[in-house]
């Protein structure tokens, strides 16, 4: 793991904060993984923003909250309280990473099914991973 840039580690502590898991088996040792990654940031010396060192379990209910508090599309759903605007966007989203996809694709492919190629960018897409992973999303890149 040493040879794990700070990016890299960070990168992959995002991964395993989007991955579904099946059982509480598989949790366990994504939890393990996760506490691995941390220590290593904290060996180093690391201070800077980072995956919430709380993991949680990805479900339609999680996706569609960030996608609520992030508006990547600018529909106006949290000026309009419409909670339920990215309801289906994100059980597709979930379904998915089920399938083995990684959450930034499955994003990007959900979103651009209901808006559009030329509607979807990264930096919509990376938003609603600080989201979902409880970053800030500042400096991050």
């Amino acid at each position: 793991m040493t040879s794990s840039s700070i990016c890299q580690i960070i990168h992959q502590l995002m991964r395993l904060h989007t991955l579904p898991c099946a059982d509480s088996a598989a949790m366990q040792n994504r939890q393990s993984r996760f506490d691995a990654l941390h220590a290593e940031l904290d060996k180093r010396g690391y201070t800077g923003s980072r995956p919430s060192r709380q993991l949680q379990r990805m479900c339609v209910e999680t996706i569609n909250a960030a996608l609520f508090e992030t508006d990547p599309m600018n529909t106006c759903c949290k000026e309009n309280n419409c909670q339920d605007e990215y309801e289906e966007i994100a059980a597709k989203v979930l379904q998915h990473i089920q399938q083995g996809m990684v959450m930034e694709a499955a994003l990007d492919q959900a979103l651009c099914a209901s808006f559009g190629d030329d509607m979807v960018n990264g930096a919509q897409i990376e938003t609603v991973m600080y989201a979902l992973t409880g970053m800030s999303g500042e400096g991050q890149r």
